[in-house]
């Protein structure tokens, strides 16, 4: 496009500089006289040659200076050009035979730097061109792509929860409201899909929770009335199966609350010592069973440990915790609780080393190292222990794996 617009302004000027000097010439030709003989002078910058043309040949009347040599074809020619000369050829018959030929020829230097600027002109405007027009264009698509934008912020905010936050529906009637209403629709799907999950999970884990109470308790109390050493193990066996499954029941629980952004904490002030004791009864069918050793250590028994806490939620934490040091760390091996006035250590031996320390408290997410559990464990901790405004701290170093409970961090 670009070379087609030049290409006829160029034609243009040039048509233009040959009707000017072409008006020149038939200016000087009608002062042109033979007899008696006028010949005028050419304006400045300009050169002339006048030639009688008579019997089939060209008889030379006046040439001036720096008009160039040429040939005898040349003045047949309307016009020409010659390095930077134009020539014009005019002709005028006096007589019968004969007929008076003037060349008039101008520099066409003027018509270069003319050509040339408007190259230049021309490349100078399509840039500037292409440069508005680039941002008008990216203005446009700002201003289009808002909606979407505004789309992608908050999708890039939705979670799979109990309530799914809605994306902004645009008030123009276009494609982007029309993605805006399906994804809503979409979302609206999900969050009752969702929302059914979480009430068959908690439903489920309620109906289970009678019986295996009262598998609890029949357990418990055959292993009081029996003597029988062999009889006695495997009801204690079953007893700590009954036990744990109870535990993962009650997890699930947890789990479906947290989810269901039902779990309300109750805090009260409580000892950490003795919510630990409570804890680790509770395990202690299972650090028997691997013979491991928990070693509960006040690092200052002057310090007050404290803490408003939930104690049930907080005993589920420590739990969790206890049970998966026992399960990580080898036979026979000793387990180190630190409490300490704003804080909770728990470490332990790791059979193999533990790589992935920031993904364990993802959901449904273990250590690749490590075989057994749904991985929900330490997930569960860490959102109870948010409830709590605490955080967990997950470090492992020289074998050993630690896990820190930090109060009164947030």
């Amino acid at each position: 496009m670009l070379y087609v617009i030049y290409s006829k302004v160029t034609k243009t000027l040039e048509q233009a500089d040959t009707r000017e000097l072409r008006m020149e010439a038939d200016k000087i030709m009608g002062q042109v006289s033979l007899d008696p003989l006028v010949i005028p002078l050419p304006p400045s910058k300009y050169s002339i040659r006048l030639q009688h043309y008579y019997n089939f040949s060209y008889e030379e009347i006046f040439t001036s200076p720096d008009f160039p040599v040429l040939s005898e074809e040349l003045f047949l020619l309307d016009s020409y050009e010659i390095d930077t000369l134009k020539i014009v050829n005019l002709s005028q018959k006096v007589s019968e035979s004969g007929t008076i030929i003037l060349s008039l020829a101008r520099s066409n230097t003027r018509l270069l730097d003319e050509v040339r600027n408007v190259k230049l002109y021309l490349i100078t405007a399509s840039i500037l061109a292409i440069m508005v027009a680039g941002f008008l264009v990216f203005i446009a698509a700002g201003f289009m792509l808002r909606p979407f934008q505004k789309i992608i912020g908050v999708a890039g905010r939705i979670n799979a929860s109990n309530s799914i936050e809605r994306v902004p529906v645009p008030d123009a009637r276009d494609e982007s409201r029309q993605l805006a209403e399906t994804l809503n629709d979409m979302l609206s799907r999900i969050e009752l899909s969702i929302k059914n999950q979480i009430n068959f999970f908690a439903s489920a884990t309620h109906e289970l929770k009678t019986p295996l109470a009262v598998m609890q308790t029949e357990l418990t109390v055959s292993l009081g009335n029996t003597n029988d050493g062999q009889i006695k193990k495997i009801l204690e066996s079953q007893l700590m199966e009954v036990q744990r499954l109870d535990r993962i029941i009650h997890d699930f629980l947890l789990m479906s609350q947290l989810k269901g952004e039902s779990l309300s904490i109750r805090k009260t002030e409580q000892r950490l010592e003795e919510v630990i004791y409570e804890a680790v009864k509770k395990v202690r069918y299972l650090s028997i069973e691997r013979g491991t050793q928990i070693q509960i250590n006040l690092m200052d028994e002057q310090t007050h440990t404290s803490q408003s806490l939930d104690f049930d939620k907080i005993q589920t934490v420590f739990i969790n915790l206890i049970e998966n040091a026992i399960k990580y760390s080898p036979h026979q091996s000793v387990i180190r609780i630190n409490i300490m006035r704003d804080a909770v250590s728990i470490v332990n031996k790791t059979i193999n080393p533990v790589t992935n320390i920031q993904s364990l408290t993802s959901e449904f997410n273990k250590s690749e190292e490590l075989s057994s559990g749904l991985g929900m464990g330490l997930w569960l901790c860490n959102q109870i222990i948010i409830l709590h405004e605490a955080e967990l701290k997950l470090s492992y170093n020289d074998s050993e794996f630690s896990a820190t409970i930090l109060f009164g961090t947030r």
